[in-house]
């Protein structure tokens, strides 16, 4: 039985409700020419009319993905998430998938257009289910995977600017822990669209944009609320040398999730 984001045209829709306040461009100077190129791609996705362009291509013998004609764009989806060691046994997944095969007969009985979520626990310890190297790698397999096809994406679609859009899994925030100090762990917040070895996987690469989609984000901290924008939008070329794009390099093993 397939889920709801197995259908990648359904993670551009859920996209296309964001608010713009939700959103980050990293390109060049803000106010640049090419501040505003970066920026228009927001809008062909998050408007009513710039979405309608967007025509689901997975079907075809011709990918990536999605295609936008009018505006000369293509997008190739991918997901990742810190729950697999390797890309072939993934605990909530594999859940998921068993808990909407139990249920089946229920989910039937509702429209197609209607969602239903289903929120797999593993009871896994934290470091099992939320891993920081298990993210990393997840990362790093999609990316390279999907970077190995970039020449036939372009031989298929000439012309067209490349985009990868990244639909991150993952729950809560990591932290790199510091110390721990009265039960209390004092840390610096993991930013993964800078982080330096998430960026140099595709930092160098000859894609146009990446998009890294994060929405379940979340965390609580003493005083405050920790949420990443929910869509990040990387302008490769004019962002790999720009002051807008932070590189930040964190300690793998001092890398702690705030899910329990």
């Amino acid at each position: 039985m397939r889920l709801y984001y197995d259908n990648e045209f359904n993670i551009l829709k859920d996209i296309h409700e964001l608010e713009k306040s939700e959103c980050l461009i990293i390109s060049d100077d803000i106010g640049t020419e090419n501040y505003f190129s970066t920026a228009s791609i927001i809008d062909d996705i998050i408007s009513d009319s710039g979405f309608v362009k967007w025509k689901d291509n997975t079907k075809s013998k011709f990918p990536p993905d999605l295609i936008n004609e009018e505006d000369s764009l293509m997008m190739e989806v991918m997901r990742v998430d810190d729950h697999s060691p390797d890309g072939k046994k993934n605990p909530v997944l594999a859940k998921q998938r068993k808990m909407s095969e139990k249920i089946r007969p229920l989910l039937e009985q509702f429209p197609k257009d209607v969602r239903i979520i289903i929120n797999a626990v593993t009871d896994l310890p934290t470091e099992k289910d939320h891993n920081y190297k298990f993210y990393y790698s997840s990362f790093q397999r999609t990316i390279r995977k999907h970077l190995s096809k970039l020449s036939t994406y372009r031989k298929n679609h000439p012309n067209k600017k490349m985009i990868f859009l990244v639909f991150d899994e993952t729950t809560g925030n990591y932290f790199e822990k510091a110390f721990v100090q009265e039960n209390q762990l004092i840390g610096r917040p993991h930013i993964p669209f800078f982080d330096k070895r998430f960026l140099n996987e595709f930092i160098d690469s000859t894609i146009d944009y990446l998009m890294w989609y994060i929405p379940y984000n979340h965390s609580e901290t003493i005083g405050a609320q920790i949420s990443l924008p929910r869509l990040t939008i990387i302008d490769i070329k004019n962002a790999r040398n720009g002051v807008m794009l932070q590189k930040y390099e964190y300690d793998e093993n001092k890398m702690i999730s705030s899910e329990k």
